[in-house]
């Protein structure tokens, strides 16, 4: 077998765990980041379960109200665009992971924060003790 052969074969037999369901699947379940060169978080069966989910949560969730703001960052909706420039909106439809139920609108940046968390509360409660020792010392 030659280098190119053993190369693609390695190729066909790498594997990544979907950060939603968890399961390990071949590399090529995973799709790339928006052009980007590294493979997304979640597989493409998970990442298109969660594009119907957000699609159905925008369609029923109640319309932004006028003057909104974040109810995370208080930003509104010409304060948070900067954050999501080649968005057709800046709020996005937070939900629960668990129930799939609609939580309220959140601009762009404080949705990702949150999601980067995992909506985990012990997390974030770590974070904020993290900040508040660093925040203590200036």
């Amino acid at each position: 077998m030659n280098n190119f052969q053993k190369l693609f074969e390695g190729a066909n037999t790498q594997t990544k765990i979907c950060g939603m369901c968890r399961n390990e699947k071949p590399i090529g379940c995973f799709g790339f980041d928006g052009g980007a060169k590294y493979r997304r978080y979640e597989c493409k069966e998970c990442a298109r379960a969660q594009s119907k989910l957000v699609a159905k949560l925008k369609k029923t969730a109640p319309a932004v109200p006028l003057n909104y703001r974040c109810p995370i960052c208080n930003r509104n909706e010409e304060e948070a665009h900067g954050y999501s420039v080649k968005k057709k909106t800046v709020w996005c439809a937070d939900h629960d992971h668990i129930t799939g139920e609609f939580r309220n609108w959140l601009c762009h940046k404080c949705n990702l924060g949150l999601g980067n968390f995992a909506d985990n509360l012990q997390r974030l409660q770590s974070a904020v003790q993290y900040l508040e020792t660093y925040e203590r010392r200036h």
